[in-house]
């Protein structure tokens, strides 16, 4: 009668913690399953908003751009992207060419001292391209609900990566979505290019899309104004403004994203 009784509260306290197990494993996974829809809500709807499907049909987007920083112009001259970023080309009105083949970056001529030509050729056409970017394989996005940020409220998630994807694996960004047109509004940040992480998280910047027009149905923020930044959303001094202007659509030319003859490698260096 004893090992009954016993067997039959195992029992009854086996079933217990099996009901007890399911249910906490069917409230975790309808949790996961609500925050995976939240977060590709999150970034399906600025895709949508920024017209992926018609800016996916170009086979390169050519752009006049111009950096200043400091009150002084950094770059002037042209960009050339697919429309993944995957390549990427821009030549200085100077005559220095930067080319990124999918897998290295060259600077030309192979006299030139310029020592951002890897960082430049990289990070400009990915703030370009963000907004297309958000579900590529080894990113990860979480959602982080409303953010203030200049005094005004946006949608925010934060951005991460992938071990070993892209240069910069450690980089983080703060994504603000625009709650009335959800545009990518825009990007904090920090740069662990050339630097170590610590001294990179010291410093976070920001990124404002501004200023934004149409071209053949797709939104182009003109104006990217670089702010310092912190956690409270505060952007007070500008670092530096980029200017894009002349839009257009052109074929892929054969060696468009080639390395020329009179060129060498652009190797990681400091952006400091």
């Amino acid at each position: 009668m004893k090992k009954i009784l016993i067997a039959a509260i195992v029992s009854i306290g086996l079933a217990a913690c099996q009901s007890k197990s399911t249910e906490s494993i069917d409230q975790e996974g309808s949790t996961n399953i609500k925050e995976l829809k939240d977060t590709s809500a999150f970034y399906y709807s600025i895709e949508e908003a920024h017209n992926a499907e018609k800016w996916y049909t170009q086979e390169v987007f050519k752009t006049n751009i111009e950096l200043i920083f400091g009150g002084k112009v950094r770059f002037r001259g042209v960009m050339y992207t697919t429309p993944d970023g995957g390549k990427t080309r821009m030549e200085s009105e100077d005559g220095t060419v930067m080319v990124f083949d999918g897998q290295n970056a060259y600077i030309s001529p192979d006299t030139s001292s310029y020592q951002r030509a890897r960082f430049d050729v990289l990070t400009w056409p990915y703030f370009l391209t963000a907004a297309y970017k958000l579900s590529d394989p080894g990113t990860n996005i979480e959602k982080q609900g409303n953010r203030q940020l200049d005094g005004v409220d946006f949608e925010a998630a934060r951005l991460t990566f992938e071990a070993n994807v892209g240069d910069t694996p450690d980089d983080w960004y703060i994504l603000y979505k625009d709650p009335s047109t959800n545009y990518l509004a825009a990007m904090a940040y920090i740069v662990t290019y050339g630097k170590d992480l610590e001294k990179a998280n010291a410093d976070p910047h920001c990124l404002t899309y501004e200023n934004f027009v149409d071209f053949n149905g797709i939104p182009i923020a003109t104006t990217w104004n670089l702010w310092t930044w912190n956690e409270a959303g505060e952007i007070s001094k500008l670092l530096g403004t980029a200017t894009l202007s002349y839009f257009e659509s052109v074929k892929m030319a054969p060696d468009l994203f080639s390395k020329s003859k009179n060129s060498r490698l652009a190797p990681i260096a400091s952006v400091e």
